[in-house]
């Protein structure tokens, strides 16, 4: 039996300043040191990363395992390693530019209290102090979502283990190098379908990098999501949970669909139909903010506008995703 009550899984690629900070939260955990251990993964590091794990042992006092993958397929056969090596009955898994909070793994493990319960999760919210650009990535949960991602995830280790970890199928890298994956979807529903119980714990949060893309990389974020349609074939139920209208992926695509389809095209025929565009942008902006303050609305709007190439390349993602699977997603 183990000693540990959760084994802590981390998966890393470079990313050294943010894996200390990482480590940093959970030194600072309020479950007692003696009761979790820590697993870093390095998925392939250039530099290895078993300096900053020695360094995070001598400076932290953490209970910390290293391991090293031999090939770079993206974060979830790197989460798979990790578990394959966790001692304790309860995996959590967090994100190398993950703060958690003091309370993180007490609260999460608090919820397995219930036997029944086999997927906890928890918000994601912004690092404090670090600004938000217009083109800083949003990595941020409050509610629960139904992909559950694994930036903050608890799972049993027995549950895991039976339904036969991440599925790496949908773990891949980019042309560009980035991690593209829908893992973390795939498992978690697996573990619902399974008929365990879940829970969303208020209390257990981790907080995420403020990560500015620049104006290229935030556009082709909008290629992650050709693995959604492959989601929602296998789980049809997403469509009424995740989807608007049943098809379409982001609450505001539709409109861009409406501008594109019927305002721009009628408007070559009536071009001050041109005018409905900016009050529709506004309309929206009042609608999402609340707000009548002219600052967050600009913001709104300055944002809404540099997401349309981000929606053009997302799309176009999601066409690719939705013929590749036969599963229409817009």
């Amino acid at each position: 039996m183990s000693q540990y009550e959760v084994s802590v899984v981390i998966p890393c690629l470079n990313r050294e300043r943010l894996l200390f900070d990482c480590f940093r939260g959970l030194s600072k955990q309020t479950l007692g040191r003696g009761r979790f251990e820590v697993i870093l993964v390095d998925d392939m590091s250039p530099n290895p990363l078993e300096a900053v794990v020695e360094g995070a042992r001598q400076e932290l006092g953490l209970n910390i395992r290293y391991a090293r993958t031999t090939e770079n397929r993206g974060p979830a056969p790197a989460r798979n390693l990790g578990v394959s090596l966790a001692t304790a009955p309860i995996i959590a898994i967090t994100d190398s530019d993950c703060r958690p909070d003091p309370d993180w793994l007490a609260r999460g493990l608090a919820a397995f209290a219930d036997p029944s319960v086999g997927l906890v999760c928890g918000p994601c919210l912004p690092k404090p102090g670090q600004p938000r650009k217009l083109t800083s990535k949003d990595h941020f949960v409050t509610d629960e979502h139904p992909s559950y991602p694994t930036m903050n995830v608890f799972y049993p280790r027995a549950a895991f283990e039976k339904l036969g970890g991440f599925d790496t199928g949908l773990s891949v890298r980019d042309p560009l190098g980035r991690a593209v994956e829908a893992a973390d979807f795939d498992l978690a529903w697996r573990v619902i379908k399974a008929g365990y119980s879940k829970r969303f714990v208020r209390e257990a949060i981790v907080y995420h990098e403020v990560e500015d893309l620049g104006l290229v990389g935030y556009v082709l974020e909008g290629t992650r999501f050709f693995f959604t349609p492959a989601i929602v074939r296998r789980y049809p139920e997403l469509r009424s949970e995740l989807l608007t209208a049943r098809i379409f992926l982001h609450p505001g695509m539709w409109l861009v669909y409406v501008s594109l389809v019927i305002v721009i095209p009628a408007a070559t025929v009536q071009p001050w139909l041109l005018l409905l565009l900016p009050i529709m942008l506004l309309g929206r902006a009042l609608i999402r903010t609340r707000s009548l303050r002219p600052a967050t609305l600009l913001w709104f709007c300055a944002r809404a506008c540099l997401q349309l190439p981000l929606f053009l390349v997302m799309t176009l993602a999601l066409i690719y995703g939705s013929v590749r699977y036969r599963c229409l997603v817009l």
